[in-house]
């Protein structure tokens, strides 16, 4: 008996215990009645092998036909075959000894070859049951008996085409059952032949399962790659991947895709969708547990599982053996992932698991960081062409809906779920229901579809996680995160742990800047979820942020308010006055933002809950026109741009009264002549006196012992008293950028003492000028981000800092200093250098992310940056005097690489080499007149002539331009616009010098069906490939092409919004067809001088911008 190799016989295909049950399939098979034909003699093997095959494969729900010869009547029987044979992919002819003797198999099996012929997927698995291949390929041995009898009954082009159809199948490779093999018509024989079958019909089924439907799918192809790279499918581990983002933005979607696409790589399979829902269900956890069982095992009847213990069991003992790809779908923090499966690490190597949740919480429990993906919203052109689908049925919109589409999606925040329910609710009506529904969600008002998927989080929060959602959401994105945990912490709400439960489930992000980001969907959740606390009466909210409630709630002086958060301005620059009367009825207030006020009267016992008082551009009414403002509840002081002076009115009780003020912000209040007394409490934790001058006055640190943030940037006073920095035990960061004061120095000379210091910002500032040495200062070793114009005297001491700029030395500050043992900093994340000398190797800093030079004056040579493996961004700009960059042949995981106005450079080793790892997101090269090779002998890119082959699928930004040069390398020999295909931005520019033919240099234009602007300046051109075909366009920049007459296919561009023709004097006349531009914005014409025919521009719509001095 021989057989494919590689499969195994993990399930008994003649156990009988199998049973059929097809209420259990769920998942979607492919359409039509039959997935698998057999076709076989049957007094030969109805009995043996084929009954066998058949009955696996249907109890293991694959839909297949099995003909009864004996019921064959005449030739009417013919077209049902024929149908079966149609609606099939997977055929199995079973060859025996009296094959050739059935007309009916020649005919069924002339029929499935003449099928795979026109048919793309179908397969055909022989199996040669106790004959030999040979005689089947030949027609020798039995068959050519057989054939005899048939050129006497059948014409000659009939038996040739049953000739042909064995000839073809007899030479595929099958199974091979030997007719001396004593133990061929045994059924457990058989039964091993079936299983192998199986394993491969399996293999070419699964691959056609599809769990999603892909028609209406954009942009899911990096999506896939992304969770394929995190599954490192290659390894021999059980690896878990998870999923996470908010509501809606398509982790579902994502992971069947990726289902689709690998599941054909392993032995068995399951999705399990709806674990949340199913886990809330009685007996949820052995539900899922029956679901995983029916599919790894292909069982449509499970047998019973008692207990969850019991499930676990029977998947350790009957689907842990299998690798097994397995899906769970919306787990959240409810759902006991061991409970269900058992350990993973049970599983069978190479195994996979891709759970989805909100709650990358829930995540971290059983995978690491990197093995976890995070879904966000999609960019306006993808989001754009989402809609298109749902919204018309189409790729592209209707005549006319071009504006009011890209209008809708903009207020969708790029969330999937919203494009499909929105564009399905526009879906075939007019423009009045258009702009109408348009209306509503400029007001943020979101569909319940919408939000009852986005409710599901939010529901699950606690009192006070809510209340901190709902803060957020109405006015504290783009706001500081520790700020407000001052507010919530002295509310009781515990800002601490329910920030980090919003930040698990992507309720809220944390940017770069320690700001709140929140996905605009769930910002116009947290907008509706206030809204409907009262409809009938808005000013009886918790929460109200439109400036004509607001002023309309402090204009009334009677009755309670439930109002806890408030903003309101002026509505001009004019400052309002706002009596003190406005505010009696507001006892619930805690945050207050109020721009272009003026406070009058007197506030005794008013706002009593008062927490965070900001009063932006708050302008003074006068001396003791504000009295009383007694606030014993606040936290945060923030009077950023206000004129009040020290002696505000404000101030005496404030101070007095507010003992548990942490935070005072007096940015730019410029009427300030000298400060104000801080709270003696000592409780000030955040004071910024930035851009504040106060040449006359002083800065007491006496009263700031637990001070954690001193900003002092921009601003200046006389001295600095009450002690040294070093008083301020518990500061953590402090900026002096361009901070001027007599005594800086004395004031900093014990900085080193600060043991908890983790940012400090001194550029601009000398902060050892007064020391007058050059050694420099010393630092606490605590720094993470030094930012400096001075020497540091233990540099490489300050082991744990991620961030070093270096800006304008002035004492000609190298990086690193000679006697810095430079290896120490091993945690060094982004270094940037302004006018200072890098004079020794790089090769030490192996955290190194991004790094930037610039200015550098003294520079020739860079140290080799090839064992930089992990830097992800290289800037270099305006080096005068550089003359090479060697090494970026070893940047194997560059994104950025950016060589701006070198104008020595002429060396660039290694371009080529780093091109070739196909990660660069963006390439900048101008400005570099010099540059003329890659590397010592100029070799070609990728080595060898692969230049000619390299097709950069990552880059999405290529900016060249004054380095003509550079494209008579083996740079320039792979520069066709079609080794781009997902170029998002293209900018060229000056390349007049060059010997090149500069048509050449665009030719594949057309090709780049991703690009979103493009820019071409001072090119020597007359012609320009057609841009019909740039689809996604939304910016076109000409300028300075003194010879370009024309350029076809503007009229094509829907999605163009700006286009720019400046300086192009060979142009007399505007392209035609700009009227039809719905999104088009601005048209910018000036320095074309010889634009005489203008009336192209009379057919645009108003709301376009045009300028030019021909319109004058």
């Amino acid at each position: 008996m021989s057989y494919f190799e590689g499969a195994s016989t993990a399930a008994d295909p003649s156990d009988a215990s199998i049973g059929v049950d097809s209420d259990t399939w769920q998942l979607p098979l492919p359409s039509g009645e039959y997935e698998v034909f057999l076709n076989f003699r049957g007094p030969d093997t109805r009995y043996q092998i084929t009954d066998i095959l058949y009955r696996f494969l249907v109890r293991l729900r694959i839909r297949t036909f099995l003909d009864d010869e004996n019921l064959r009547e005449g030739e009417g029987i013919w077209p049902n075959l024929v149908e079966a044979i149609e609606q099939s992919k997977i055929y199995v002819p079973i060859f025996s000894e009296d094959y050739a003797n059935s007309k009916w198999c020649l005919r069924e099996l002339a029929a499935i070859v003449e099928r795979q012929k026109h048919e793309e997927g179908c397969i055909i698995l022989p199996i040669f049951y106790m004959v030999n291949p040979s005689d089947v390929r030949h027609q020798t041995g039995p068959f050519k008996q057989a054939f005899r009898k048939r050129s006497r009954s059948f014409d000659e082009r009939t038996v040739q085409e049953w000739r042909d159809a064995l000839s073809k199948v007899g030479a595929l490779k099958g199974w091979h059952v030997e007719s001396n093999d004593k133990y061929a018509s045994l059924p457990r024989a058989s039964g091993a032949i079936t299983d192998l079958v199986y394993s491969i019909i399996w293999s070419h089924l699964s691959k056609s399962i599809y769990v999603v439907e892909t028609d209406k799918l954009v942009a899911i192809d990096d999506h896939i790659e992304a969770v394929k790279e995190r599954m490192e499918l290659d390894s021999a581990s059980v690896g878990v991947v998870g999923i996470h983002g908010i509501g809606g933005i398509g982790k579902t979607t994502i992971a069947k895709a990726v289902y689709n696409k690998i599941s054909g790589s392993f032995a068995r399979c399951s999705f399990v969708g709806n674990v949340r829902e199913t886990l809330e269900q009685r007996d949820g956890i052995i539900s899922l547990q029956k679901k995983i069982i029916s599919d790894v095992m292909r069982l449509t009847t499970v047998e019973p599982i008692t207990s969850v213990s019991d499930g676990i069991r029977i998947i350790r003992e009957r689907v842990s053996g299998f690798k097994v790809l397995i899906i769970l779908d919306d787990v959240d923090e409810k759902s006991k992932l061991d409970e269900i499966l058992g350990k993973f690490e049970n599983f069978a190597s190479g195994s996979r698991f891709i759970v989805t949740s909100r709650n990358v919480r829930v995540l971290r429990t059983f995978t690491e960081d990197d093995k976890l993906y995070k879904v966000r919203g999609m960019s306006h052109t993808h989001s754009l062409q989402l809609f298109y689908k749902h919204a018309f049925d189409l790729d592209s919109p209707l005549p006319g809906y071009e504006t009011l589409s890209s209008d809708v999606v903009s207020t969708t925040g790029g969330l999937p779920l919203t494009l499909k329910v929105v564009g399905s609710l526009l879906y075939k009506e007019d423009k009045g229901f258009w702009k109408e529904k348009l209306a509503q969600f400029q007001q943020h008002t979101l569909e319940e579809e919408v939000v009852e998927v986005l409710m599901i989080s939010y529901a699950s929060l606690n009192y006070q996680a809510k209340q901190i959602f709902l803060d957020i959401a109405c006015f504290l994105v783009g706001e500081d995160k520790e700020m407000a945990s001052y507010m919530w912490a002295d509310c009781g709400f515990y800002p601490i742990s329910n920030v980090i439960i919003l930040l698990q489930r992507s309720l809220i992000e944390i940017g770069d800047g320690n700001q709140f980001q929140m996905h605009d969907q769930l910002r116009d959740l947290g907008i509706n979820i206030v809204h409907r606390e009262n409809v009938e009466n808005p000013l009886r909210r918790s929460r109200i942020w439109s400036n004509p409630q607001a002023l309309e709630l402090l204009s009334r002086e009677k009755g309670p308010s439930q109002v806890q958060t408030l903003r309101v301005n002026s509505g001009s620059f004019v400052a309002k006055e706002m009596a003190s009367d406005c505010f009696v009825n507001l006892s619930e207030l805690r945050y207050l933002d109020a721009e272009y006020t003026m406070l009058i009267g007197d506030f005794s016992n008013l706002l009593p809950k008062m927490r965070w008082f900001r009063l932006h551009y708050h302008r003074n009414a006068g001396h003791n026109k504000l009295t009383n403002l007694k606030m014993e509840n606040l936290t945060i002081l923030d009077l950023h741009s206000s004129d009040v002076p020290y002696d505000w009115g404000g101030w005496r009780n404030i101070i007095k009264v507010a003992e548990k003020l942490k935070v005072i912000d007096l940015t730019k209040c410029y009427n300030m002549t000298r400060l104000p007394c801080f709270p003696t409490s000592g409780s000030l934790e955040i004071l910024n006196l930035s851009c504040l001058m106060l040449r006359s006055a002083d800065l007491d640190l006496g009263n700031l012992s637990n001070l954690k943030v001193l900003l002092l940037k921009g601003g200046g006073v006389r001295k600095i008293t009450g002690g040294t920095i070093g008083v301020l035990k518990q500061l953590r960061e402090l900026d002096v950028t361009e901070f001027r004061c007599e005594n800086l120095g004395e004031a900093l000379a014990d900085i080193g003492e600060l043991q908890v210091l983790k940012h400090l910002r001194a550029s601009g500032t000398d902060i050892v000028a007064t020391h007058g040495t050059r050694a420099g200062i010393r630092l606490p070793t605590s720094l993470k981000e030094l930012i400096t114009s001075s020497p540091i005297a233990n540099l490489s001491e300050l082991i744990e800092m991620e961030t070093l700029v270096v800006r304008d030395c002035s004492y000609g500050l190298e990086i690193p200093p000679a006697d810095t043992m430079w290896w120490k900093l091993s945690k060094l994340k982004s270094m940037e250098l302004y006018g200072t000398r890098m004079t020794t190797s790089l090769d030490c800093l192996v955290a190194l992310k991004t790094l930037e030079i610039s200015s550098c004056h003294a520079l020739r040579r860079l140290p080799s940056l090839a064992s930089l493996s992990n830097l992800c961004k290289f800037h270099s700009y305006e080096c005068p005097h550089l003359v090479e960059i060697q090494g970026i042949e070893g940047l194997e995981s560059l994104q950025v690489l950016s060589i701006v106005s070198e104008d020595s450079l002429s060396l660039l080793e290694g371009l080529g080499t780093l091109l070739s790892f196909n990660k660069l997101q963006i390439l900048q090269i101008w400005g570099c007149p010099c540059l003329a090779a890659l590397s010592s002998h100029d070799q070609q890119l990728g080595g060898g002539g692969g230049a000619s082959q390299l097709v950069l699928h990552s880059l999405q930004e290529l900016s060249i331009g004054g380095s003509a040069l550079l494209l008579q390398t083996s740079f320039g020999q792979m520069l066709h616009l079609s080794k781009f295909p997902r170029l998002l931005e293209l900018e060229v520019w000056q390349l007049e010098a060059v010997d090149v033919d500069k048509e050449l240099l665009l030719e594949g234009l057309e090709s780049l069906e991703e690009l979103t602007r493009l820019t071409l300046r001072g090119l020597a051109i007359q012609k320009l490939p057609s841009l019909s075909k740039l689809q996604k366009l939304e910016a076109l920049t000409v300028t300075g092409a003194s010879n370009l007459r024309e350029i076809e296919g503007i009229a094509d561009l829907k999605s163009l919004e700006w286009l720019v023709l400046s300086s192009c004097t060979s142009f007399e006349t505007l392209p035609e067809g700009l009227s039809g531009l719905k999104r088009l914005r601005q048209v910018n014409i000036e320095g074309s001088t010889n634009l005489t025919c203008l009336s192209a521009l009379s057919y645009l719509p108003p709301n376009v911008y045009v300028w030019g001095p021909n319109l004058l």
